[in-house]
């Protein structure tokens, strides 16, 4: 029986990985879009954002992704209806999902946290209090929120938990699929009322309560507040032609969704019940309805397979979402901490504005593109030597544009960037990898700069 199973997951993997390989360009395709539409959220002030309909065409970026997680991982356990929950819950799931995503995370947290206390002076209550406190209050820290707090943290808890509740939803959907699909909306909407009822207003006496907001960020950071999306995701997994009956309902609720919508960007729309919000956040199932028809239509109308020349790059930063998810993370959380706020472009609008987020987009998407390469690099010891690479150019390149505004760099800084304008000239001119003895000398060379400029910046700049 033992072997039985065994074989059954190692078909399963198998499969998992075929599937894969025969991707979805529509996917990969709304995944691109919708990254370069999150650095584009974190950098724009609401005092513009709100001004330009945003929840129509910008604010979509979230609930795709979670529409999309629910399509694609239907689509990993597809052909798998009569596995048991226990071997939906299997080691190997677990092993891949935890590298693919804990991980990588993992690594950001150590960076990011390293960083954060070089950049406010090895001072971690300085980072705490300054970087994103009283919005981050001690108990997210248990939340997976990081102490060098960076816009889209949220979601990473929102992502783990996805790893825990999906099979259970795969599972629902195998037996009761239309029941399962009601029932994401009822626990969403239980999720809704609970914070109502127990948290309800967050000002005591006019005054904010901290303390609530914490608590409601909990709920907020909870995949089951979002739980609708994933199961619509899903749902059409099984199915994603407009054309067929079982979709027909989407017509339906993506009509509302959309009325709804319109009315909250332009008519001021805010469900209240005694001037408390009755709907808490942006993302919701009055929402999501909406992302998910641009989804489905997204599937209707774009090739499956695509022979465009720039195809294969959109399909790899559609793959490398999550990893320039982590990088903008940090490199906004840098921002942050240097100007003390992550949205550059803001009132009066300057449209040298613009030149920083397409400069922003071509950092975030290209070094998260890297680091999504570094993760597939089989050689542990190549890989991590690319880690300390990666890190260190990243990190540099930010401070460079940091220091050059000052119009004082220290010269490691300047030996840093020099080095990566070298790799990247040996990676696609000369197109020779260097051997790991040799990748280990330049990347000790590398290192060695790094702490330079900690130690110079440390003298001469104490403050």
């Amino acid at each position: 029986m033992n072997n039985m199973n065994e074989t059954i997951l190692q078909n399963f993997e198998q499969e998992t990985i075929d599937e894969r390989k025969s991707n979805y360009f529509q996917i990969d395709f709304l995944k691109a879009l919708m990254i370069f539409l999150v650095i584009f959220d974190h950098f724009v002030a609401w005092t513009i954002k709100s001004e330009i309909g945003v929840a129509l065409w910008e604010r979509i970026s979230i609930p795709v992704f979670l529409v999309v997680m629910g399509f694609n991982m239907g689509l990993s356990f597809k052909g798998k209806e009569n596995l048991s929950l226990k071997e939906l819950y299997s080691w190997s799931y677990f092993k891949k999902k935890f590298l693919r995503f804990v991980v990588p995370f993992l690594i950001l947290y150590a960076v990011s946290t390293f960083i954060g206390l070089f950049m406010y002076g090895f001072d971690f209550i300085a980072m705490y209090d300054n970087q994103y406190y009283p919005n981050h209050g001690i108990i997210n820290l248990f939340y997976l929120i990081m102490p060098f707090w960076g816009p889209g943290n949220w979601f990473i808890p929102v992502l783990l938990q996805s790893i825990l509740v999906i099979p259970l939803l795969y599972w629902g959907f195998t037996k009761k699929p239309v029941l399962t699909l009601i029932l994401t909306f009822i626990v969403e909407i239980a999720m809704q009322i609970t914070v109502f009822f127990f948290i309800g207003d967050i000002y005591i006496g006019g005054i904010i309560s901290w303390e609530k907001v914490h608590i409601l960020s909990l709920f907020m950071n909870s995949i089951l507040f979002y739980i609708s999306a994933v199961g619509l995701g899903m749902w059409f997994s099984f199915g994603h032609k407009l054309t067929i009956k079982r979709n027909w309902f989407m017509w339906i609720i993506s009509s509302i969704s959309l009325v709804y919508i319109i009315a909250y960007q332009f008519l001021n729309l805010r469900l209240r019940l005694d001037g408390i919000p009755l709907l808490r956040g942006d993302y919701h199932f009055l929402v999501f309805p909406y992302s998910a028809m641009l989804v489905l239509l997204a599937l209707r109308f774009l090739p499956q397979k695509s022979d465009w020349r720039i195809s294969k790059s959109i399909s790899l930063i559609g793959k490398s979402t999550y990893h320039i998810l982590l990088t903008q993370i940090l490199g906004y959380g840098m921002i942050t901490a240097w100007w003390g706020t992550h949205y550059g472009m803001d009132v009066p609008f300057n449209p040298f504005d613009l030149i920083d987020l397409v400069t922003l987009w071509i950092i975030f998407i290209g070094f998260g593109i890297l680091w999504y390469k570094i993760d597939r690099q089989e050689d542990l010891i190549r890989r991590i030597l690319y880690y300390f690479n990666f890190f260190i150019v990243f990190v540099s390149m930010l401070f460079l544009s940091f220091w050059m505004q000052g119009f004082w760099v220290p010269i490691p800084l300047m030996i840093i960037n020099i080095y990566a304008i070298a790799a990247l000239i040996i990676h696609y001119v000369i197109k020779k990898s260097l051997t790991t003895p040799i990748l280990s000398v330049c990347t000790g060379f590398l290192v060695i700069n790094f702490i330079l400029v900690i130690l110079q910046v440390g003298v001469t700049l104490p403050s």
